[in-house]
């Protein structure tokens, strides 16, 4: 097969684009994508997530050589791990900033060197955030210890990559503290804050993107950003469905991010990605194929 149009970089967010609804990757989606690799496309993964929360056990069939993590701080090369680019967060920024959170009900979790921590003092609070369980197991399944934040930021050493907010819902359909942190952190012209979907907020340092992680990738493969795609379904994909040549938004997407896409596709129940990968990445076949037909 050979490409049949200008598309040479696939970014594709993971949960509510990749993943359905269990937090599974469909067989649908997979086979999509090797299709797309097998013409000549480079995908990558573009997500909030840690270099380990990626789901590598589901992508093995579709080795990826770039992970964009944390939101585009952090871009690794998956041959051997090694981050190629990366923006931390401002220390200096964070210790008033996290003794105001940790005074109040409110799960954290902070991405450090490709993993993630969270303050022993806001376990318990992952019981009542009313999140799916397969987000759930994510959390406690990949979670390290972190005993005394406050403690690793005054210590200047730290180097935290991005920060993950989930808050629990009240009874009035309002998330406890939300709006506070939401204006507090927003108010800080150092970090960029976002929604990255389940009504959490996770920032990053300023002008930290997806896009900024899609560009880079291009640019070490020589790709122009005009030859790249993207999919994703919430606010923290913005930048990068912009940035990209052509940005897809799935069925599911918020209506803010659909109206910032080019196209919209279907959604992540409905194998979205793979649906966009069938219809705007085209090939021809081969005069060795069946018929010689080109589809």
């Amino acid at each position: 097969m050979k490409l049949n149009n200008k598309i040479k970089l696939l970014a594709l967010d993971v949960d509510g684009t990749l993943f359905d609804n269990a937090g599974q990757i469909p067989e649908k989606n997979i086979r999509a994508i090797q299709k797309a690799q097998e013409a000549g496309v480079t995908v990558v993964v573009a997500s909030g997530r840690d270099y380990d929360g990626v789901p590598h056990d589901q992508l093995k069939e579709v080795a990826m050589p770039y992970l964009i993590t944390t939101n585009g701080a952090a871009v690794y090369r998956t041959a051997d791990r090694i981050c190629l680019d990366e923006h931390c967060l401002p220390a200096e920024k964070l210790l008033s900033i996290f003794e105001f959170i940790l005074q109040r009900e409110v799960y954290m979790t902070v991405f450090i060197d490709g993993h993630n921590y969270t303050p022993v003092s806001v376990y318990d609070y992952v019981w009542r955030l009313g999140l799916p369980e397969h987000i759930v197991n994510h959390f406690l399944e990949g979670r390290h210890e972190l005993p005394d934040l406050l403690s690793y930021v005054k210590s200047g050493k730290a180097k935290i990559q991005k920060v993950t907010l989930n808050f629990i819902p009240a009874a009035d359909g309002t998330f406890l503290h939300r709006d506070e942190i939401w204006n507090l952190l927003t108010a800080c012209p150092d970090i960029c804050v976002v929604d990255g979907g389940f009504h959490n907020i996770e920032f990053t340092a300023a002008n930290v993107n997806k896009g900024l992680g899609l560009r880079f990738i291009a640019k070490e493969l020589g790709i122009s950003i005009e030859e790249t795609m993207a999919v994703g379904d919430s606010g923290n994909d913005a930048e990068m469905l912009m940035a990209a040549g052509l940005g897809v938004a799935m069925g599911n997407a918020s209506k803010e991010i659909k109206a910032i896409s080019d196209v919209i596709t279907l959604t992540n129940e409905e194998c979205g990605v793979a649906h966009a990968i069938e219809k705007y990445i085209r090939w021809e076949m081969t005069p060795t194929s069946i018929g010689g037909e080109k589809q």
